[in-house]
């Protein structure tokens, strides 16, 4: 599954990386400004707020971060140091502060078990959105540095791990837009640094740079065209690599689908198995605490199944709980769910059922086994049931108990004779 939760995140975020490169190819295009043009820019733009000062120490601490191997122990007492300081942080501290404990949890992340990273990712998922909250008390500016741009890959990593590729596309967005707006930044910076300069120089020597510039462009220009009859091949290439990896991941989608049927039903009979019968006698007794009466329960168990087996043989025994769960099945509502619980015992849910109710289908299930003619399976004997039937008696009662006083009740028909019902509540009043 991890490797069908790669493919989907690389068909999500191909897609927008490639636009964000035909941005850039598009921005390269764009003619060199003369002068005056830039000055008139420049007016246009709007300054960002005032970015917010980082403790040296911090932006340390990212850095060894990023290193393969680090100190885990000395990062953690500088951060515990940085959390514990006596001086307030300001936002942009916190966000990276946040940032940082999550880079040290990723770092573990690569030595722990698959279900401790499963609850590791989950940890840093909330250090970054509680981050990402700090956010909105932080200039546009300074998020669009590299340090706090870290946020949205470690989010979308973590978010495409978890399968939630939505989420990841987002934070992948987020970040070549807020990327977009660094590098924005970055080249207006530089092109008033290089205005600054250019002031105490003579008028020529500016001429011959803007010369340069111009002929550097005409070759980008050029460059980019064979970039872009490239990126057009990739393009290509990556579309139809996509689409093979969708056919794979609907195939494998089938036969998880296929798994899960397996894991719910069991193999013989085709009937829900006791993981399922349990899964929904809690959640049917749950429900039927306002009308616990209405809620029974049957357990059936074959009379002298070990006999039929020992004297005929297990494939003889299989086809016979084939062939009285397909008799069962036809006996019961369509409301009514019947799994198997084990060897020769099957048991019944009947929601809406007093224990007369109850009482009169398992008589029926009775009769339709006993008048069954099994001689195709060279069997002579006939085949039946004892059946105990138990019904809620009241709303503090768990489907454990209520198994259990069915239970009671069949081994009770046993004693009986077989081929008989009895009920739970029968035995309680005689008791």
């Amino acid at each position: 599954m991890k490797f069908i939760s790669h493919i989907i995140f690389i068909i999500l975020v191909v897609p927008s990386i490639w636009i964000s490169m035909c941005q850039a190819n598009e921005l390269a295009k764009v003619p060199v400004l003369d002068e005056g043009e830039t000055k008139k820019s420049n007016l246009l733009h709007i300054p960002p707020t005032k970015m917010l000062p980082i403790n040296p120490e911090l932006l340390f601490l990212f850095t060894q971060l990023k290193q393969k191997s680090i100190e885990k122990n000395k990062i953690e007492i500088a951060l515990a140091q940085l959390t514990l300081s006596t001086a307030p942080l300001n936002p942009a501290e916190q966000y990276l502060l946040l940032v940082a404990q999550a880079l040290l949890k990723e770092n573990a992340n690569d030595k722990n078990s698959e279900s401790r990273n499963s609850n590791n990712s989950s940890n840093i998922i909330a250090l970054l959105e509680q981050a990402g909250k700090l956010s909105e008390q932080i200039s546009e500016q300074q998020l669009a540095q590299p340090e706090f741009l870290q946020l949205h890959l470690l989010l979308a990593d973590h978010y495409a791990r978890q399968r939630k590729y939505d989420l990841a596309y987002l934070e992948k967005k987020s970040y070549l837009t807020t990327y977009n707006i660094y590098r924005k930044n970055k080249r207006i910076a530089m092109i008033a640094s290089l205005e600054q300069s250019f002031e105490v120089k003579d008028k020529k020597a500016n001429n011959a740079l803007m010369e340069s510039q111009n002929k550097l462009k005409i070759r980008r220009v050029a460059e980019v065209q064979d970039e872009k009859a490239a990126q057009q091949y990739n393009f290509t290439l990556i579309i139809s690599t996509g689409i093979v990896f969708v056919l794979i991941l609907f195939r494998q989608l089938r036969i998880r689908n296929k798994l899960i049927l397996l894991t719910r039903t069991d193999a013989l009979t085709g009937l829900s198995n006791r993981n399922t019968l349990f899964k929904h006698g809690e959640k049917m007794v749950s429900s039927f605490t306002e009308q616990p009466e209405e809620l029974s329960i049957l357990l059936l168990d074959l009379d002298h199944f070990k006999k039929i087996n020992d004297s005929f043989g297990h494939d003889i025994g299989d086809e016979i709980l084939m062939a009285v769960s397909d008799l069962v099945k036809e006996t019961m509502r369509s409301r009514d769910l019947l799994a198997r619980f084990g060897g020769d015992e099957f048991v019944a849910l009947l929601p809406f059922a007093d224990s007369n109710k109850a009482k009169a289908i398992a008589m029926r299930i009775n009769e339709k086994i006993s008048q069954y003619d099994f001689s195709s399976l060279v069997l002579q004997s006939r085949v039946t049931f004892s059946i105990g039937v138990a019904t809620m008696a009241d709303n503090k009662m768990s489907f454990d108990d209520l198994l259990h006083d069915a239970d009671l009740a069949m081994y009770q028909a046993k004693d009986q004779g077989r081929n008989t019902v009895i009920c739970y509540q029968n035995i309680s009043v005689a008791g």
